[in-house]
């Protein structure tokens, strides 16, 4: 063989060497970033109101065990990031499971305490913006309810020394029997509940459990007391009663619950206004059970320090102090963008 022809196959091994190794980099990059990925914002949306956040997460690129935060912060009050971990389904399908035990990341001083794990993007500010999130949820088939407050999600404005529930929360209460949406839309930050910022500010839908399916118990709007949805049949049925103006405004609402073991799809959108214009939106199952059209960032008094998503559980602590038993909550396909459309791309 001639020096040339040893030279050109030299020349020729070495750019296929380095052919492989940009191919294995390549795909090593890939498998790493499809599972959390930067979700590019549609033409159609305005810019100026689009969501501070763009991401998409099926947690597909982490290996089971431990989470790997990567683009997420956690409440961390000790317990570190032993209550979140990486589970697989016999399908190969993984989730992120998240866990609460008596004493973890107890929290904060005032006049009860609570336990929470949870997990978030880094907070923005949102103001007069629109942001779509969503994600599917599962209970466990060993799941324990509490007769105590449970939260699974909030979207919280968070103020300096905040003491004031989020904007939107999800929350158990009975049990399981009864579910709680919505919160606070202003008020005084630094100021525990107190009836006159409630009657003012709270907004909330209120459902109870009977067989498997949800109904409409109450709402809260501002600026009034909570509507008594449950008595309007009565009365209808009732022939010499008189109908409040709130049975003709808001219609009960029925929804199925979700037996444990098995995955359920939540849809929120939130628009923040100081004026009418502001909405909170939450889908279950593609079923509208919350639609508020008004004020969502309203009368608040205090230093605003950014707005904050958090899916993982939160409760209150056992007021007996023997402790609550450990309970874990299953999430995937964490998704928050600027619009309903995208959101529903994703999140089918």
């Amino acid at each position: 063989m001639t020096s040339f022809r040893r030279a050109v196959k030299m020349i020729l091994m070495k750019k296929l060497h380095l052919y492989v190794f940009l191919v294995l980099m390549f795909s090593i990059f890939t498998s790493q970033s499809i599972a959390w990925e930067k979700v590019p914002l549609p033409d159609y949306v305005d810019k100026k109101t689009k969501s501070p956040w763009n991401f998409y997460d099926d947690f597909e690129d982490q290996k089971v065990g431990k989470l790997k935060l990567k683009k997420y912060q956690i409440s961390n009050y000790g317990a570190g990031r032993k209550p979140f971990k990486i589970k697989q389904e016999e399908n190969g399908n993984k989730f992120l499971e998240i866990s609460v035990e008596h004493g973890w990341n107890k929290c904060c001083f005032g006049k009860f305490y609570s336990e929470r794990a949870e997990l978030e993007p880094k907070p923005k500010s949102t103001l007069n913006k629109e942001i779509w999130y969503g994600f599917r949820l599962r209970f466990p088939e060993n799941f324990v309810y509490v007769n105590d407050r449970f939260l699974v999600n909030q979207f919280k404005h968070q103020f300096k020394n905040m003491k004031k529930s989020p904007l939107m929360g999800i929350q158990l209460y009975w049990a399981g029997d009864k579910l709680v949406i919505g919160g606070d839309t202003g008020g005084r930050a630094s100021v525990s509940w107190n009836s006159s910022d409630h009657y003012k500010f709270k907004v909330e839908n209120t459902y109870l459990k009977k067989s498997n399916q949800w109904k409409t118990l109450g709402l809260k709007r501002r600026d009034n007391d909570e509507f008594k949805i449950w008595t309007c049949e009565i009365l209808k049925n009732n022939t010499a009663s008189v109908l409040p103006d709130y049975c003709n405004k808001y219609k009960s609402i029925k929804f199925n619950s979700t037996s444990k073991g098995e995955w359920s799809t939540y849809k929120i959108g939130i628009k923040n206004s100081d004026e009418d214009d502001g909405f909170m939106k939450v889908f279950k199952d593609d079923v509208l059970i919350m639609n508020y059209q008004g004020i969502t960032f309203g009368g608040w008094k205090g230093n605003y320090t950014g707005s904050h998503i958090r899916i993982g559980p939160y409760r209150d602590t056992d007021p007996s102090g023997k402790g609550y038993p450990p309970q874990s909550i299953h999430y995937d396909d964490f998704i928050v963008v600027s619009d309903k459309k995208t959101l529903d791309k994703y999140l089918k």
